[in-house]
């Protein structure tokens, strides 16, 4: 049996461990360890776990993680969501399903802070959901609602997806944020006409605006936490005053100081903060860890050649290769875990399409978008299960029918991307020049 096919073998050996719910650093790394001992001697082996552990644990790109983890940590602590929302629903007024809108709006600026989908939706769902419950939605549209808003995390900068892949990859972190931003309000925009649209279809869903918004203008000032906190970490990277991880240092600082004063941070909180931190950041490591093990792997079994040579022979032209990709992902996420279906594909993926002549950093923003349809998608769908988790009587059945209009809109983005790759590449060639 070749290398290449060894890998293969150990493709399909992760997608088979993470769809028995098998850990994704654990999945990486059987895999990646297997496969390399079925091609390598064991003293080269072990020499690359020894390798690869100082590789990544001293990789300065990596710091940048944990503090934008703890960034969003404090400013859930501080209350920051919670004014993030009330802003949203007093900027659309008196308009029918204002609230719902005001979720999408306050998920996507939440998650311009947490960096994280899981993390957003956790939060805007104890934020949200009991509000939209009170005011008479009905479970299908709460449900779609939080599901949808949370998958803004993953792209909208900063992203910790985004900053795993510039790791897999060697792209730049500040132009994979840069490249986010405008497919990210775009996707917030479609998501608030898929509001509009299921409201036109079934008026019911939501309840009459009874258009009253007392202090309205205050109400939409409160949001300025998390603009400061935007404008100053993804702003300031973009000015050239700091680089990504001390952007993420300053964000940090400014959260606390922000939470301490004005906010509804306490010392109890910042502990819980620090606490959520560490455990977040450990888990993640692990599997950049694993992924890391799992790429080298893959490069040294020669599989991206391979591939290369599969679709020259099958005369397949280059967009042809990029949309099977992009099905594969789609199909992939109703059954597997996002990210972790990302760092065992990337390293096959990367360098067919870069060979291609397609640009690295838009094939970064598609396949964040592509992992974003399956976080929302049954059967698997981790959004939904975190919703789950927290409004244990919102029926699994309506969150699925709820997401539906959404994951449309997601494919429209898609679509978009493909058609128009300047959505993903203009901005970070303008911050350059």
């Amino acid at each position: 049996m070749t290398a290449a096919a060894v890998a293969g073998l150990s493709v399909l050996g992760v997608a088979v461990l993470l769809l028995i719910r098998m850990p994704v650093a654990v999945a990486l790394g059987l895999a990646g360890t297997a496969g390399y001992l079925a091609i390598a001697k064991p003293a080269a082996v072990l020499h690359v776990l020894g390798s690869t552990l100082l590789q990544v644990g001293t990789e300065y790109t990596l710091t940048v993680v944990p503090l934008f983890v703890m960034m969003g940590a404090v400013a859930m602590r501080a209350g920051m969501s919670q004014r993030l929302f009330a802003a949203s629903t007093a900027l659309f007024g008196r308009v029918r399903g204002a609230e719902s809108m005001a979720t999408v709006v306050a998920s996507g600026a939440f998650g311009a802070v947490a960096g994280s989908s899981l993390a957003t939706t956790a939060t805007m769902t104890r934020v949200a959901g009991p509000e939209l419950r009170r005011r008479g939605y009905r479970d299908s549209m709460v449900g779609g609602t939080l599901a949808a808003g949370g998958t803004l995390g993953i792209l909208i900068p900063p992203s910790v997806a985004l900053v795993l892949y510039a790791l897999i990859t060697g792209q730049s972190v500040a132009d994979l944020f840069a490249a986010g931003i405008l497919p990210g309000l775009v996707l917030m925009g479609l998501y608030v006409l898929a509001v509009l649209w299921r409201i036109r279809r079934d008026p019911s869903s939501v309840p009459a605006s009874d258009g009253n918004i007392p202090h309205r203008l205050l109400q939409i000032v409160k949001g300025w936490e998390v603009v400061l906190l935007f404008g100053v970490t993804i702003g300031g990277i973009y000015a050239g005053w700091f680089t990504p991880t001390e952007a993420a240092s300053i964000g940090v600082f400014l959260a606390i100081i922000t939470g301490f004063m004005v906010g509804d941070l306490t010392f109890k909180g910042l502990i819980t903060a620090l606490e959520e931190t560490v455990l977040t950041t450990a888990a993640l490591f692990f599997v950049v860890l694993a992924a890391t093990l799992f790429a080298y792997f893959i490069i040294q079994a020669k599989l991206p050649p391979a591939l290369i040579e599969i679709a020259e022979a099958l005369a397949f032209p280059p967009w042809a290769v990029v949309v099977s990709i992009i099905v594969f992902y789609l199909i992939a996420g109703c059954f597997l875990d996002g990210m972790g279906m990302m760092l065992a594909t990337v390293p096959v993926f990367y360098p067919v399409v870069t060979a291609l002549g397609y640009d690295p950093v838009w094939f970064g923003i598609l396949v964040v978008v592509a992992i974003e349809v399956g976080l929302i998608t049954p059967p698997v769908g981790m959004n939904i299960f975190v919703i789950r988790a927290q409004m244990a009587d919102l029926p699994l059945g309506a969150i699925y029918r709820g997401v539906l209009p959404f994951i449309v809109a997601q494919l429209v983005l898609v679509v978009l991307l493909m058609l128009q790759p300047g959505l993903a590449t203009t901005l970070p060639r303008w911050l350059a020049q």
